[in-house]
């Protein structure tokens, strides 16, 4: 997959960034519904939304019923430290959903 497939969202500034053919997004620091509205509406091919763990932890369980209903694999980092170009491959991933 190449690398203009992924983007990662640190906060709303970071939506500008963001392509249409994005299919994996990383959340670094939190999730909200407005801010998983947008991300949606923005990119129609999202196939893997990926949190950091600290995101995990406030993941709102509303919002994991979204993403489970959009059919977009929820996946979160086990890794600590930053994600260098959100890894060609998703080994160091746990699927929660």
């Amino acid at each position: 997959m190449n690398y203009k497939h992924r983007a990662v969202l640190s906060s709303y500034s970071d939506l500008y960034k963001i392509s249409s053919n994005v299919k994996i997004i990383h959340f670094r620091k939190f999730i909200s519904r407005k801010l998983l509205r947008i991300v949606i509406e923005k990119c129609p091919n999202l196939e893997i939304i990926s949190l950091s763990g600290y995101a995990s932890k406030r993941l709102n369980s509303n919002i994991s019923k979204i993403i489970l209903s959009r059919k977009i694999e929820l996946v979160v980092s086990i890794e600590l430290g930053r994600p260098n170009n959100l890894k060609q491959r998703l080994y160091n991933y746990n699927v929660i959903l």
